[in-house]
């Protein structure tokens, strides 16, 4: 690190400033670094938007709402699931693509004490209906397109938002919240109490709860405008942001593309949370279309995306990308999936008055973790950056948990912040299985470590990631092998440009039986989401290479199919 990075760093963080920090003891008696300012709870950090009550918060099509319009309809929102019998702790679930109302309810949630369940919304209803036995909902807010198959679902409320007509299964969301109070009660919120759950794909099979506090969310809200601050500084670049405080104090506004899903951190925090801090406006996008995000770049003249870097690959490589004035736009964030190191200079020089930048981190971590951004991403592309000062460590370990120490030594990377999750809702022994006695987390990524940088070389858990979907190559082959005519299936990926990892399937066929790749597709379709379901699938391999513990040598079907995929094209 240069001295002026650390100079910076050290005043940003003294006794007497916004990011000061100190060592803290939790009952569980781990000690972690953490910000001495933070708001206690998410309902005191959202009055940061009534710093700016009449800017727009969210442009969605053609509807506009301030942020104390927004305020309001959470403060409804909160007092209506109160008078339906929501108590502090009890879990409310969303399922919807991205709107104002999603924003809106896990505003209320989390401001009165429940705990918001995320769940994915590319889901099948079988998939939603283990996420909502799984946390416990007592109460559905959706879209009508996630209710359909939750019809016979009948032991929990459902709220449906944005119906186009009336039904008898569920309340529409405007009467639910019609005539209630328009401010808020005091709940009794603590710093540790719950706040959320992230539904992830991990390594063995069925996605689990990831489980995080008021404390680990702010935690990472915290460390990223720290970052943010640094490197105005470090180069020298003017911001709206002033360096004695973290909420935007200028007359200027901001607004970013918001085009990732609200059920990932990544849209979640560092689209939706970060705004409040920066009096962003945000720009909805409920599905992804490069065209019209660019036009949607010059119209409301944005300034940032953050995103999969599938989509700042999508608007550079778009056709139609120099007809638009993108003079505006000065931010490439990307995280979720890594970015080719050849894409960086790329995206730089295809957008000149813009940076791209990357961040490395997991649901489980609450996307705390890395950054590379500035002029550290243009000379260190391959590397997803720096641990984000000054409460995030992150150290490289063997198989045994030894910590290796020395550089460019691959190992599992491992993370300790504050920002960490509390566990796996109602899974102790997965749990237990990723951190130690000292609060790091294994993150399941192997990397190495040269002059602070981390390097992502490859995956431990068997886990494909496509277009920022984590997919567990165990629960597609425990979908696959449902086939009768299957007698071995072994899912994996393999790299591609523009999603990082094309999902591929090799099968082994029952003697006598046949089967297609149409007739696999429409197996799978209603058993898993369409983004689970393999997109290179060949059929009808003698044998599956093994490795000498019996196990499917992936890496040799990766260079079949790696071989295939060039003979095609």
């Amino acid at each position: 690190m240069s001295d002026k990075y650390n100079e910076v760093l050290a005043n940003l963080t003294a006794e007497d400033q916004i990011f000061a920090f100190e060592e803290v003891t939790h009952f569980t008696g781990i000690t972690y670094r953490e910000f001495k300012n933070t708001p206690k709870t998410l309902a005191s950090f959202y009055e940061f938007g009534l710093s700016f009550p009449e800017w727009e918060f969210i442009v969605f099509n053609d509807e506009r709402y301030s942020y104390q319009d927004i305020h309001i309809k959470a403060a409804q929102t909160a007092n209506a699931l109160k008078n339906a019998g929501i108590k502090k702790g009890d879990r409310v679930a969303i399922c919807m693509a991205n709107n104002p109302e999603y924003i809106i309810t896990f505003m209320a949630v989390t401001s009165m004490g429940a705990v918001c369940v995320l769940l994915n919304s590319w889901w099948v209803p079988d998939e939603v209906k283990y996420g909502l036995e799984n946390s416990g909902a007592s109460i559905l807010i959706a879209d009508e397109k996630r209710l359909l198959g939750l019809e016979k679902f009948t032991e929990l409320k459902k709220i449906v938002v944005r119906s186009s007509n009336n039904s008898d299964e569920y309340e529409d969301f405007n009467t639910f919240i019609k005539n209630q109070s328009e401010s808020f009660d005091d709940s009794g919120l603590d710093t540790n109490d719950n706040a959320t759950i992230f539904y992830t794909s991990g390594s063995t099979g069925f996605p689990k709860g990831v489980l995080s506090t008021h404390r680990n969310i702010l935690s990472t809200l915290f460390s990223w405008a720290l970052v943010t601050t640094l490197k105005r500084e470090v180069e020298d670049v003017a911001d709206n942001l002033e360096s004695d405080s973290i909420v935007n104090t200028s007359e200027q506004q901001s607004a970013i593309l918001h085009c990732v899903p609200l059920f990932h951190v990544t849209g979640s925090h560092s689209g939706f949370l970060m705004s409040i801090i920066a009096g962003r406006k945000m720009v909805m996008m409920s599905k992804w279309d490069p065209g019209a995000a660019l036009q949607l770049i010059q119209d409301e003249k944005i300034g940032a995306i953050t995103g999969v870097p599938t989509q700042t690959w999508d608007l550079l490589t778009h056709p139609d990308k120099d007809k638009y004035d993108l003079s505006s736009f000065k931010e490439l964030s990307g995280g979720g999936a890594p970015r080719p190191p050849e894409h960086v200079k790329k995206l730089k020089d295809g957008f000149k008055d813009a940076e791209p930048s990357i961040g490395y981190g997991l649901t489980e971590t609450n996307a705390a973790g890395t950054l590379n951004l500035g002029k550290d991403y243009i000379s260190h592309p391959g590397s997803c950056g720096r641990a984000i000062p000054p409460v995030t460590d992150v150290a490289i370990i063997d198989e045994n948990w030894n910590f290796i120490d020395k550089p460019k030594a691959v190992g599992e990377i491992v993370i300790k912040s504050p920002a960490n999750m509390v566990g796996y809702w109602g899974n102790q022994e997965a749990t237990d299985e990723v951190f130690n006695d000292d609060g790091w987390f294994r993150s399941g990524d192997l990397g190495y470590i040269d002059d602070g940088f981390v390097y992502i070389v490859d995956r431990v858990k068997d886990m494909v990631i496509r277009g920022g979907e984590n997919i567990s190559c165990i629960e597609v082959e425990t979908a696959i092998y449902n086939h009768p005519s299957v007698q071995e299936a072994a899912v994996f990926g393999i790299p591609e440009e523009r999603l990082g990892e094309t999902l591929c399937v090799a099968i082994c066929l029952k003697p006598s039986m046949q089967l297609t790749e149409q007739d696999l597709n429409d197996f799978l379709k209603d058993k898993l989401a369409a983004f689970k379901i393999p997109s290179f699938v060949q059929i009808g391999f003698e044998e599956l290479p093994r490795v000498a513990s019996g196990k499917f040598s992936k890496t040799q079907l990766r260079d079949i199919f790696t071989s295939i995929e060039e003979n095609q094209s």
